[in-house]
């Protein structure tokens, strides 16, 4: 159940002073599908993830915009010639941005509850590996419950420094986990707070932050279950103009810190005679790539997209699975096809390594393919 928290429903806006919002609404959908295959040790021969996803941005005013986002997911698990299937429509966001004055953006958000929350055994174990933080797949829960997210955001100029900072607290509500089991879980509530600063160097900016989050206590019928640790989250990106167009190198650094999970003590006869808390694993997930454009001629640009990723996992008791590395290499081709219609055909190739229960290093193939498509009106 700890892999069922929801996603944070706002966007923080921090480094940039806030501009009038386009007058244009926009429509956007696609297609991503995107899969690994393991080697053995894993307890899964392969997994992967149809996405749909469909999304819209309606201008009310010069200063007030609407979002509105939601997606249909499909999730495999292989084991042993055995596929294990999740599917259906994920949880659909709606988000209102206000530019309140020229330096203060407020949002509030809300995650409606139209995917599917309460699984079967079999749904819970694809929803468990999609949800593994290195894979990086993109939907992993299907159903988070409903949930209510404010946020502000300031940026202001000092010299030739932008700084920014932005906060979000989001409150979420219980829902039922598992098909035909009337317990009832309740997510804790997200704190958020970023800090963010920008300079320009001519045509190059660099641009560092630090984001800090924390969680109330996961509730199951009422009861503490599931305390997360605090996270630490630290990037940082440098943009410059060469060629065809932007080039950024970036770098992020996510730390969690180990939280406390409610486990029972039993008898010898298997009955529950008491409760204890035992640490989590603390991890740490360093990213770093490269993303650029090269242009192709004939007025099409090529934008190269390469990035590594490596996690670090640890139990209590010392042992690391989970840990790993994978390294992603692609890219897409932005076009417009039927007049005004932009569309954006992409690619990526995925190879790494994660560590099994017994300490052995499992390798990992993976492949995406994806194709988003915009119309603005």
């Amino acid at each position: 159940m700890i892999a069922l928290r929801g996603r944070l429903a706002a966007a923080l806006i921090v480094l940039a002073t806030a501009q009038p919002l386009s007058g244009q609404a926009a429509i956007g959908t696609g297609v991503d599908y995107f899969g690994y295959t393991f080697g053995d040790g894993l307890g899964a021969d392969a997994a992967q993830l149809l996405f749909v996803p469909m999304a819209v941005r309606i201008p009310v005013a010069s200063t007030l915009s609407l979002d509105v986002f939601s997606a249909w997911a499909e999730g495999r698990v292989e084991q042993d010639n055995t596929v294990l299937k999740l599917s259906g429509p994920v949880d659909t966001s709606v988000k209102a941005t206000w530019i309140a004055t020229p330096w203060a953006v407020i949002g509030v958000g809300a995650n409606l509850p139209t995917g599917n929350s309460g699984h079967t055994g079999e749904e819970a174990v694809v929803a468990s590996i999609l949800s593994t933080d290195l894979l990086g797949f993109r939907e992993a829960t299907w159903g988070t419950g409903f949930a209510i997210t404010s946020s502000l955001a300031t940026a202001v100029q000092a010299g030739g420094f932008g700084l920014g900072v932005a906060g979000a607290y989001a409150v979420r509500s219980e829902f039922e986990p598992t098909a035909g089991d009337p317990l009832t879980y309740q997510p804790g509530n997200e704190s958020r707070v970023r800090v963010g600063i920008d300079r320009n160097f001519g045509t190059s900016t660099l641009t560092l932050g630090g984001t800090f989050i924390k969680y109330t206590e996961d509730k199951a019928d009422g009861d503490n279950l599931f305390q997360a640790g605090n996270r630490l989250r630290f990037d940082a990106a440098f943009a410059f103009r060469a060629g065809a167009g932007v080039w950024t190198f970036y770098g992020a650094d996510l730390v969690r810190a180990n939280g406390d999970l409610r486990v029972p003590v039993l008898d010898t006869n298997g009955a529950a005679i008491d409760e204890t808390f035992v640490p989590t694993a603390e991890q740490n997930l360093i990213i770093g790539g490269v993303m650029g454009t090269i242009g192709l001629g004939s007025g099409y640009v090529f934008r190269p997209h390469i990035d590594y990723k490596m996690q670090t996992r640890e139990e209590s008791d010392g042992n690391d699975a989970g840990s790993g590395w994978i390294v992603a290499a692609g890219g897409d081709i932005p076009m417009r096809i039927f007049g005004g219609t932009e569309f954006f055909p992409k690619a990526r190739v995925y190879i790494g390594s994660l560590k099994d229960g017994m300490g052995g290093n499992v390798s990992l193939f993976g492949l995406e393919f994806k194709g988003t498509m915009r119309w603005s009106f």
